[in-house]
């Protein structure tokens, strides 16, 4: 009887610890965020927030451009390049892995330092583009 009352009682622990895919990544992002956010300046470029937003199902990714790229015209004819590497970068991201199996959207929107209203460049990868 004292076996079955302590593995009742671990299941029951058990699944009161267990949270949703969808807390989880807030979580996470909210974490994230206030442990690295905003990063160093690399590559002319700024790591500012990661979001869930659950409405959408979506990790969005926050950037800051820097120097050459915070201008209009520095992604122009890059963009389908740019969208395809990060894709590849997406797929082969295990970070992600638990996300990518949730079918969670990915957003990520470049922002003009010199005029944050401005998007320089956004994407956002569904689960049909990733999981091919």
């Amino acid at each position: 009887m004292r076996k079955v009352f302590v593995l009742l009682m671990a299941g029951m622990l058990f699944t009161a610890c267990n949270i949703s895919t969808e807390d989880y990544a807030k979580q996470q992002a909210k974490a994230y965020t206030e442990k690295n956010c905003p990063t160093p300046i690399r590559g002319n470029m700024r790591t500012d927030s990661l979001v869930y937003d659950e409405d959408t199902r979506t990790m969005h990714y926050y950037y800051s451009l820097y120097g050459t790229l915070d201008n209009p015209d520095s992604l122009n004819g890059r963009g389908d390049g740019m969208r395809e590497r990060m894709l590849q970068a997406l797929k082969n991201a295990g970070s992600m892995e638990q996300f990518k199996k949730a079918d969670m959207n990915f957003t990520y929107t470049y922002h003009s330092s010199s005029n944050p209203d401005t998007v320089l460049f956004e994407v956002t990868f569904r689960p049909s583009e990733y999981n091919k």
